[in-house]
C-alpha cells in the first residue's frame, strides 16, 4: 500500500510550502544558527513578567515592521490598513 501511495504523498511534499522552508533551513544551516544565537538564549531565560512584555512588545514590533514592508509592495497582512 506505501508504495502505491508513494507518489502521492512526494507530490502533496512538492506542493507544500514548508516542506521546501525545512529543507532549505536545514541545508543552509540557518536552523542551527537561529539555535545558537544570543537572542534567543537571551529569550530563552527570561521568566515571569519579561517573558510574556518581551512575547508582546517584540512581536507587535516584528508584525507592524513586516506589515510596513508588505505595504511598500502593495500586499497587507492585516484585515484593515493602517
Amino acid at each position: 500500500m506505501k508504495k502505491l501511495l508513494w507518489p502521492l504523498i512526494k507530490l502533496k511534499e512538492w506542493l507544500d510550502p514548508n516542506y521546501w522552508a525545512n529543507k532549505i533551513g536545514e541545508k543552509s544551516g540557518a536552523f542551527e544558527k537561529v539555535e545558537n544565537s544570543r537572542i534567543r538564549k537571551w529569550g530563552d531565560s527570561l521568566e515571569g513578567w519579561k517573558w510574556w512584555a518581551w512575547q508582546i512588545v517584540g512581536g507587535t514590533i516584528t508584525v507592524i515592521i513586516c506589515e510596513f514592508f508588505l505595504n511598500m509592495i502593495g500586499y497587507s497582512m492585516l484585515p484593515w490598513k493602517w
